[in-house]
């Protein structure tokens, strides 16, 4: 088992961006891989102009922990979790296409509205 690394100064919580890098994890599976492997989490707010953001933070400790493990094969996550196999390419475009769907559906919604109220 590898020993986790020592986190840079300053460094003792990561994103959810940077958990999923480091995993290897498409980055909607992050809260429920950190929920399978009892990595500690906190909720970070900052407030801009659109108002208040709560921001899910991982502990880089458990994070490196659960590295640790997937590099051993302690831990194995579906290949559709991934982000390096096909099936988590796949889903990863599949998601991106339904975005784009839900986008263009809800501007045509927009467009019909506009022209129904004219």
């Amino acid at each position: 088992m590898t020993t986790p690394e020592v986190p840079p100064p300053g460094l003792s919580w990561v994103t959810a961006d940077g958990a999923a890098a480091l995993w290897t994890v498409r980055r909607k599976y992050v809260p429920q891989v950190a929920s399978a492997h009892g990595v500690g989490t906190k909720e970070q707010k900052s407030y801009g102009t659109l108002g208040e953001t709560t921001i899910t933070m991982y502990s880089y400790a458990e994070v490196q922990r659960v590295v640790a493990a997937l590099e051993s094969g302690e831990v194995v996550l579906a290949p559709s979790w991934r982000a390096d196999t096909e099936e988590g390419v796949r889903g990863a475009r599949r998601d991106a296409l339904t975005a784009c769907g839900c986008v263009v559906l809800m501007l045509a919604v927009v467009i019909a509205v506009a022209l129904l109220s004219s």
